[in-house]
């Protein structure tokens, strides 16, 4: 493939993040829905939004598309600030505020130099302050001002948002919009925040539709031009059937979908079998590597890994027994909102992952009672499946959502035997002491640093995840062996370790 705007040491297929890519190679290398050009409409628009959705779906892409918009037409004053710094996950209250307001101060300073502007903006220590210096900002340059929050929310840390939503709520005016990024299932907004009157939401999320078919398929074209060609592909299969099923088996997740991606550039021919090795291949070495990734992540909820792990393989061998009388077994499961909300935690993180995808938030069953529609994951449905092998009725069935879902009602004993462990008293992330092997390149961080930059950093005193994420730059530019670009893609790969 060829990469537009990126030097020769540039590997574009594994960088997954979107705030990790050059902003001169950011168009070259990402395509939007219609969907998609809603929301940067809503997000370049006046008024609070939050959008919300998993790992890898897209959030941060849609805000930096929306900034970058908005800076070329200097129609309004645009920041984007990713919150992805140590302290706000370290810290809670007055202190929060006070790194809050620091990093964005400095951040708005940055970018007014960087647009060459004489106007110096005050380094505000408190909300009063900020909210001081923005409204004279808005006066200085007669634009409102939007300002753009990436990762406001950590699955592992839920206090400090209720501070962040305080904020959120009292930084907007009639000048100045908030826009922000949360996952599924945040529950704690504080209580001065209205969910319902606050912010608009809007859910971050390709379906299996046709729409979204074409949308995967724009960007496989954009960034992997040598799978665009249709005689690439055997008789029974095209590029539209390829990027579709693909799509659908990752359950519409764009990070999943680029390191699915990633296994086929070099190949000549492609095939069902090509496509069948894939989606077991990544239920083996990319789903289940996810469970033990996350978890040093989630605090307090870390002891609801296993929970989470037992009820996906639940789910998963309800799925392949339904329907017995087609070859398809059913790819979604209707599970009564009852057994959601006893285990909502474990839920939120399988969305979170992108294990499964919520597809309709509330459905009757037939034996009595409603609740959401979840889509499984192809790749670990097809583990089950007899003989492990994907058929093109399969295939077709899969794609247009022919079979029903099969159902979970209150009173099954399909999660009998699980049962939600207790809640250790914890306020610290297990990832920030993980040492630095954690994030070696292999299944778990198929992007991450080589043993020789481990050894380097481990060497310089960084031997623990926290410590190269806390460092300073130049600090770290100083060890012997290690330059600019690997600074920076050891600080981008820490991040995600910690931020997902």
């Amino acid at each position: 493939m060829t990469d537009v705007g990126l030097d020769e040491n540039f590997d574009a297929g594994l960088i997954l993040a979107a705030e990790e890519w050059p902003l001169d190679a950011f168009d070259a290398h990402h395509s939007f829905s219609n969907y998609d050009e809603s929301i940067i409409r809503k997000l370049s628009a006046h008024g609070p939004v939050l959008i919300r959705g998993g790992r890898g779906s897209g959030k941060s892409a849609l805000l930096i598309a929306a900034h970058k918009r908005m800076t070329e037409k200097k129609n309004v004053f645009s920041v984007y600030l990713s919150l992805r710094y140590l302290p706000l996950l370290q810290t809670d209250g007055e202190e929060y505020i006070k790194h809050f307001c620091e990093i964005l101060s400095n951040k708005i300073q940055s970018d007014l130099k960087i647009n060459n502007s004489s106007i110096d903006f005050v380094r505000a220590e408190s909300l009063t302050e900020l909210q001081r210096g923005l409204a004279d900002l808005s006066a200085a340059v007669g634009q409102r001002i939007i300002l753009l929050f990436d990762d406001a929310a950590h699955i592992g840390r839920e206090k400090p948002l209720e501070v962040f939503f305080d904020l959120f709520r009292t930084l907007s005016s009639n000048t100045i919009s908030c826009k922000a990024s949360i996952y599924p299932g945040v529950t704690k907004f504080g209580i001065r925040f209205d969910i319902f009157n606050d912010a608009t939401v809007i859910d971050v999320a390709r379906l299996e539709t046709s729409e979204v078919e074409n949308h995967f398929v724009d960007v496989l074209r954009r960034r992997y031009p040598s799978l665009a060609h249709k005689d690439i592909y055997s008789d029974r299969l095209t590029l539209e059937m390829f990027s579709g099923i693909l799509a659908r088996a990752l359950v519409g997740n764009m990070r999943a979908y680029i390191l699915a991606c990633n296994r086929f550039v070099d190949k000549e021919k492609i095939s069902i079998p090509d496509l069948n090795a894939c989606l077991l291949n990544m239920a083996t070495d990319y789903y289940w590597p996810l469970m033990e990734e996350v978890a040093p992540k989630l605090g307090q909820y870390e002891p609801f890994i296993d929970t989470a792990t037992d009820i996906f393989t639940q789910l998963i061998d309800v799925a392949s027994k339904s329907n017995p009388s087609r070859q398809s077994p059913s790819e979604r499961v209707l599970v009564h909102r009852a057994m959601v909300t006893k285990f909502a935690k474990p839920f939120e993180i399988l969305e979170y992952l992108g294990f499964i995808g919520k597809r309709d938030a509330s459905r009757a069953l037939k034996s009595g009672g409603r609740g959401p529609v979840y889509a499984v994951n192809l790749c670990s449905l097809l583990e089950q499946v007899q003989g492990k092998r994907m058929t093109l009725e399969m295939m077709n069935d899969w794609r247009s959502a022919r079979t029903d879902a099969t159902e979970i009602h209150v009173n099954s004993d399909v999660f009998g035997n699980i049962a939600l462990p207790s809640l250790p008293s914890v306020d610290t992330l297990g990832i920030l002491e993980k040492p630095l092997k954690w994030i070696e390149k292999g299944n778990m961080y198929p992007y991450g640093l080589t043993p020789g930059k481990i050894s380097l950093f481990v060497a310089a005193g960084y031997e623990t995840i926290g410590e190269l994420v806390g460092a300073d730059d130049a600090k770290l530019i100083a060890i012997d062996g290690i330059g600019d670009k690997t600074v920076k893609k050891a600080r981008d790969l820490a991040y995600q370790a910690v931020w997902m």
